[in-house]
């Protein structure tokens, strides 16, 4: 994820009915996202904050990008399976994990290609205690069939973390004729290259999460860290008026 400071003109952008795939953008992602002020220093600590204890806990991590989240988890004392659609983007989180040694026989950490929009095919049912989705559902389209296996592949005392983009800024942003309306956005990311996701109202991602079986325990509309008001400080002021970014955490209902 990135903002719309850091976007590019849109007339530079490729046909939107070409499929996106993360491989093709993933060695820069890679590069630049650990240094991102949106991400380092506004989702990931909000995220962080939303997480429960870790000691002892088997996490999936839904999405796992580069592997800083991975890295992140397994410092807090989880086993993590990391899992991602991009079989580059895995690539480069095993280059980050593999010196910690966490991969492998007696290793707490694993790493799978493995598509989000399809069943979790690897995963028995309550094998997790917690799922960490980072910027990653807005991806998909239909959100119901992955947060069904989500809720499947949960224990039952089990817990659900995730980011996605603030409904109403985004809409707001885009311009958008009918905010109830489920829309592909297609776009161009400076330091990144072209991406394509779905914005979609605050009403779909609530119900989509009541359908497939979860009760809502935090909503949070996060504040940057005092580091992004420092870099940034005009987007500070912007996002105490319109916050960027939504984070929730679930449970499992019954």
């Amino acid at each position: 994820m990135t903002h719309p400071d850091d976007m590019t003109n849109p007339d530079d952008m490729t046909h939107p009915e070409d499929q996106f795939s993360y491989d093709t953008i993933a060695d820069a992602y890679a590069a630049g996202v650990d240094t991102a002020p949106y991400n380092a220093l506004y989702e990931r600590p909000a995220m962080l904050a939303l997480l429960p204890s870790l000691a002892g806990a088997r996490v999936l991590d839904a999405g796992c990008g580069a592997g800083w989240y991975a890295e992140q988890l397994l410092g807090r004392g989880a086993t993590v399976v990391s899992v991602d659609a991009s079989a580059v983007m895995v690539e480069h989180a095993r280059r980050r994990l593999e010196p910690l040694g966490v991969l492998g026989t007696g290793g707490r950490g694993e790493l799978r290609v493995a598509d989000l929009a399809h069943p979790l095919a690897f995963a028995g049912d309550a094998s997790f205690d917690g799922i960490v989705s980072p910027l990653v559902l807005h991806y998909l389209r239909d959100w119901g069939p992955t947060l069904a296996e989500f809720r499947r592949v949960l224990r039952p005392n089990g817990w659900l973390v995730f980011s996605t983009h603030h409904p109403t800024t985004e809409a707001e942003r885009l311009g958008v004729a009918r905010y109830r309306d489920v829309e592909l956005v297609d776009e161009v990311w400076h330091w990144v290259g072209r991406v394509r996701f779905y914005r979609r109202p605050l009403s779909a991602i609530v119900d989509a999460l009541s359908g497939a079986g979860f009760l809502v325990e935090r909503l949070e509309e996060p504040l940057p860290t005092p580091a992004f008001r420092d870099a940034k400080p005009e987007a500070y002021a912007r996002i105490l008026r319109r916050p960027e970014f939504l984070l929730i955490r679930a449970r499992p209902l019954g």
